[in-house]
């Protein structure tokens, strides 16, 4: 039942170029990709993966949009870039308009580059209105690269080797996930009584300076293992955060707009914080992030702590013009509604495939946005990053890019997919995860695949 990888002479002179001059993380194999047009990532052969990561999260209308394209087009003729000291129509009505949309009191926008300057902007400005010292995050979430918002993160790998005596004490990850699959603390919701938060109270007592400024949490934490949090969890944290004096920070970078079947996360839960940061999938896959805050916190933190903050990039016009036209077309389209409804289906149809395969020990996750939870067993939960990543290669083959870091295959299509589809590569991933068990490939070297990753060495098959 083996299957290979065939590249022309051209795709194959790529893959070795960019191994020779990029410095980034790939996964085996190189695949050079030349396009794309709706669910469909195509290489630099011509053959078609469906796009089972959304770009990253970002590409919720998909590749090649007309309606942004045509933005893209016109933009390009008009205004692309300005100095951040200016403004434009298009950032201003993007403002207006996520503000239209965001809950509660969320009003202003302080724009950025990358989501990790957005969750920077927001502990800056915990720190500013507060005038406290600490920020304070889960184990288990990530919220960046750059060295502040590292510290906060605690998603394992190797990204933080080397890095300690640069970053921010980590004594302030000292939230415990609510994540009941593998419950921290060794409990069983519901009638654990979400002892996790709990528990994470007595930590901010006796790991913390008291002087918390800021609690950033993701609303429902993806690389740490898309953690669903029981309803209660996040009302109460967000008490605890109002207790200590500090601010709420929601970290919904990976999920707005409407990717889980609400155009915030947030909803679910009925917690408005006091900053939301949001990027990937608000930013149509161009450069375009940032926070959300109330009018009083903004000017209360005006002139402190870098605020607000700004560089060479945010707010540029195109990238603005872009990012509007699609929030209008998700608003209009109400793709919010559309990934409630097939989030069900697609959760339906893996669950099909956790039913009859052993190493699925959950599927977890809200809308579109999906994971499957590899296992060595389901009896013991024992986490399977080497078949997880059997399983990605083979879903290669199959025609599907995915993400999979560690033991977690992400299921996040572009919210435009299809019912016909969906089914169509849950089809495509149960003759992978077949070909997966029975141990192909035989060698796994996950090294080169993400910062996320384990171990320092390619694993042989047992």
């Amino acid at each position: 039942m083996e299957k290979s990888f065939r590249f022309s002479n051209q795709h194959a002179d790529y893959q070795a170029r960019d191994a020779k001059s990029v410095f980034g993380w790939r996964y085996t194999p190189r695949i050079v990709f030349k396009g794309g047009k709706g669910t469909k990532l195509i290489d630099m052969d011509g053959n078609e993966y469906y796009d089972m990561s959304s770009g990253m999260m970002c590409m919720v209308l998909g590749h090649s949009h007309p309606e942004l394209t045509e933005v893209i087009k016109e933009m390009a003729g008009t205004f692309i870039h300005q100095s951040s000291w200016y403004t434009n129509p298009w950032t201003v009505e993007f403002a207006e308009r996520l503000t239209e949309h965001a809950p509660g009191q969320l009003k202003v926008v302080n724009f950025a580059v990358t989501g990790s300057e957005a969750n920077e902007i927001a502990m800056r400005m915990a720190l500013a209105y507060t005038g406290k010292f600490d920020i304070v995050s889960m184990v288990r979430g990530l919220h960046g690269g750059s060295l502040a918002v590292e510290a906060m993160t605690t998603v394992g790998g190797n990204r933080r080797k080397g890095l300690g005596p640069l970053m921010p004490a980590a004594k302030s990850n000292a939230l415990q996930p609510p994540y009941c699959y593998r419950c921290p603390v060794n409990l069983t919701y519901p009638s654990c009584d979400i002892a996790c938060q709990k528990f994470s109270e007595e930590m901010l007592e006796f790991t913390t300076s008291q002087e918390i400024a800021g609690i950033i949490v993701e609303t429902i934490p993806v690389p740490g293992g898309m953690i669903v949090p029981p309803p209660e969890w996040l009302p109460r944290i967000a008490a605890m955060a109002k207790r200590w004096g500090a601010l709420l920070i929601l970290d919904e970078c990976q999920l707005a707009p409407a990717r889980t079947g609400k155009m915030w996360a947030m909803e679910h839960y009925g917690v408005t914080p006091d900053i939301v940061t949001w990027g990937k999938g608000l930013s149509a896959g161009l450069a375009i992030c940032g926070t959300i805050t109330t009018h009083e916190i903004a000017e209360r933190t005006r002139g402190h702590a870098g605020l607000p903050w700004s560089g060479t990039y945010p707010g540029d016009p195109m990238v603005s013009a872009v990012a509007l036209k699609q929030l209008d077309i998700v608003i209009r389209d109400d793709l919010a509604g559309r990934a409630a409804r097939l989030g069900e289906i697609a959760a339906a149809e893996l669950n099909k495939l956790k039913d009859k395969y052993e190493c699925i020990g959950d599927v977890r996750g809200k809308g579109l946005y999906r994971m499957l939870d590899i296992v060595k067993d389901q009896k013991t939960k024992a986490p399977d990053p080497l078949m997880a990543e059997r399983i990605r290669y083979n879903c290669a083959l199959e025609g599907i890019a995915a993400i999979c870091v560690k033991n977690y295959f992400r299921f996040a299509p572009p919210l435009i997919i299809t019912e016909a589809e969906i089914k169509d590569v849950v089809g495509r991933m149960d003759i992978a995860i077949k070909r997966a068990m029975d141990g192909f490939p035989k060698e796994v070297d996950i090294r080169e695949s993400s910062s996320l990753s384990i171990g320092d060495r390619p694993v042989a098959a047992e």
